[in-house]
């Protein structure tokens, strides 16, 4: 997205946003732990972030996946609140409840400026980050432009990155999000990737991801463009580095080989493959994930 193409707003109109908002607050009730919102102004318009935790423990910066919000951690926030201060971000680039300003954020460099704004907000030197697919990868990305500032890495299924996506990701979306798309074949897409998984909770969450891909005007091209890293270019990434990604062949034909090229790129990550989960391992298998995500940080972040 270029500057010229920065848009008034996430959604199409004000009865858009509204229904996304509201949608929005239906999924936060899913959120197992009290928490507050801030909105922070920055060059790129105001950033909503959720909040939860120990105001005084260390800080943990979550980053969603495509079209997602800070909703998306419902599974996931109530655990790591207990441990640290939880940073749950809506990307100023789609869906959420943050406002774009008159600058777009167009690549990397971008994003880490809009990044360094939030932790001098905060007056937060150093950060854990955590994502989910595009959020994995940019988490990763902004330890490569910032690595002074981010202590500890945790990738969630990231997509590209490591390897490429397998082509059935890339006909899919095409079938179900450029030739006459609907909510119908959005879900199936959705359902697809989540490799058939299913629970009220996840459900209620599916259909405000639903209402942000209705509602905005944002498409999947109009965000900076995930890509794979070599590994010269991931010198810089000393940090500690965890990666667990879904066992079934939904973006990776072979999860295996996703492990083998993170291996490759990243020699000192922990590598792990959660069993019988597809790509939203968050709410799949959020007990298992949990529990690594702390035992991993409590080793790795002090």
């Amino acid at each position: 997205m270029k500057e010229k193409d920065a848009p008034a707003s996430l959604y199409k109109n004000e009865q858009a946003k509204q229904r996304a908002h509201e949608s929005y607050d239906r999924a936060m009730k899913l959120w197992d732990t009290d928490y507050g919102e801030d909105w922070v102004g920055t060059a790129y318009g105001l950033t909503h972030i959720v909040t939860a935790g120990p105001p005084d423990a260390k800080p943990l910066f979550l980053m969603p996946g495509l079209f997602a919000d800070a909703t998306m951690w419902y599974a996931n926030a109530g655990a790591l609140a207990d441990e640290y201060r939880v940073y749950a971000v809506d990307l100023p680039v789609f869906g959420g409840k943050s406002v774009p300003g008159e600058t777009s954020i167009g690549n990397i460099q971008d994003y880490a400026g809009w990044f360094s704004e939030l932790a001098e907000h905060y007056s937060i030197e150093t950060t854990a980050l955590a994502g989910l697919s595009y959020g994995s990868w940019l988490s990763l990305a902004l330890a490569r432009e910032l690595p002074e500032h981010i202590a500890a890495v945790i990738m969630l299924d990231p997509s590209e990155t490591f390897t490429k996506m397998r082509a059935a990701m890339a006909w899919k979306g095409f079938r179900y999000f450029v030739f006459f798309p609907n909510r119908q074949k959005h879900r199936a897409f959705f359902n697809w990737m989540g490799g058939g998984f299913s629970d009220p909770a996840a459900d209620i969450w599916l259909e405000h991801m639903l209402d942000v891909i209705e509602c905005g005007r944002v498409g999947m091209m109009d965000v900076p463009q995930h890509r794979v890293y070599r590994r010269e270019e991931l010198k810089m990434v000393t940090m500690p580095v965890l990666i667990l990604a879904g066992g079934k062949p939904i973006i990776y034909r072979s999860p295996e080989k996703l492990k083998k090229a993170a291996s490759y790129a990243l020699p000192h990550a922990e590598i792990e493959i959660i069993p019988d989960t597809g790509h939203s391992v968050n709410v799949e298998q959020p007990h298992a994930v949990n529990k690594r995500i702390l035992g991993f940080l409590k080793e790795n972040y002090h």
